[in-house]
């Protein structure tokens, strides 16, 4: 293999000193008609070799451009994820839907020293891939001790709403009231969305 190209090297090298050596005698008129016979096969071989660049040059623009669209759109791409995951993070686990509302409401009661004196059934109404569960109840007590419990349930990290609520004054007591409450809370249908609220 060395000497092949020993030897194309050595013609290339011979050709080279006869071109100085015709050109230092005769000067550029011998090379004319060979250079213009040639010069269209250059020009089609340089446009055969560069042609396909210049079209994959043309596919990396448009790549280009899709990727200056895709990282214009990242930071909001990334907030939207962000936000879901703390969506989901403030959803309670679907293992959880039979007691969750039931520990919310008495958990939460006690904290304020209320008692119900009803609890009712538990709802659940199917909407899209999610569940809504609600629950209603109806307590005694205070202004003070109501709205510091409706407060302590409306500012819950996870999806609590109370849906419904009526107060009226209880007769036996003029310092306190009775209220009726309907809280509802949303879990994922699917496992797979579910978060898991502490």
């Amino acid at each position: 293999m060395k000497a092949i190209l020993n030897k194309i090297k050595d013609a290339l090298t011979e050709m080279r000193d006869d071109v100085l050596v015709i050109y230092a005698e005769k000067g550029a008129l011998p090379f004319k008609k060979p250079l213009l016979m040639a010069l269209p096969a250059l020009l089609i071989a340089y446009a055969g070799v560069y042609s396909p660049s210049s079209a994959r040059l043309g596919e990396r623009r448009i790549e280009s451009a899709k990727l200056k669209v895709i990282s214009a759109h990242y930071a909001e791409y990334m907030n939207v994820q962000s936000q879901r995951t703390e969506l989901r993070r403030r959803m309670p686990l679907p293992k959880d839907k039979d007691e969750w509302l039931g520990y919310i409401l008495t958990s939460t009661s006690k904290n304020h020293g209320l008692t119900f004196e009803a609890l009712s059934q538990q709802e659940e109404r199917n909407a899209g891939p999610l569940i809504l569960v609600s629950r209603g109840a109806s307590v005694t007590g205070t202004y003070e001790q109501v709205g510091a419990w409706l407060a302590e349930m409306e500012n819950s990290k996870i999806f609590l709403k109370i849906t419904s609520l009526q107060m009226g004054k209880n007769p036996a007591t003029p310092t306190s009231v009775q209220v009726k409450i309907v809280l509802s809370i949303v879990l994922p249908r699917d496992a797979s969305l579910a978060g898991g609220a502490v």
